[in-house]
């Protein structure tokens, strides 16, 4: 876990953009990208745009503050990858039905073998 220490001077307004402030927006945007993946649910459609938007939040406030101690839990590494491979798995990974298996009749009769 990292947790940045952001000390400015009170008279300073500009945003402190470390590594993990812009590694967060990014995460987000990705997010919120994924979710116009086509054959996607409407239901993880709203919960990669909620994450995407949570993430841009959280990096642009620690980014914004001047003084105090923000944590960054291990966990912003890994749920970005994990979110949007599980929204292409749901999107791409479906079938449009029960396949037909190699040299089979798609209405389900049998057909004969090489042995007859």
């Amino acid at each position: 876990m990292h947790t940045p220490t952001v000390q400015s001077p009170a008279a300073s307004s500009s945003a402190h953009w470390s590594a993990y402030e812009i590694f967060a927006v990014l995460s987000g945007i990705i997010l919120i990208g994924a979710a116009f993946a086509p054959g996607m649910s409407f239901k993880n459609r709203v919960w990669a745009v909620l994450g995407g938007i949570a993430f841009i939040c959280y990096g642009w406030y620690v980014a914004h503050q001047t003084t105090g101690t923000f944590s960054f839990p291990v966990i912003i590494f890994l749920i970005p990858p994990g979110a949007v491979i599980y929204l292409l798995v749901k999107a791409y990974g479906r079938t449009s039905g029960p396949g037909t298996p190699p040299g089979g009749d798609p209405e389900g009769r049998r057909s004969p073998g090489i042995d007859g």
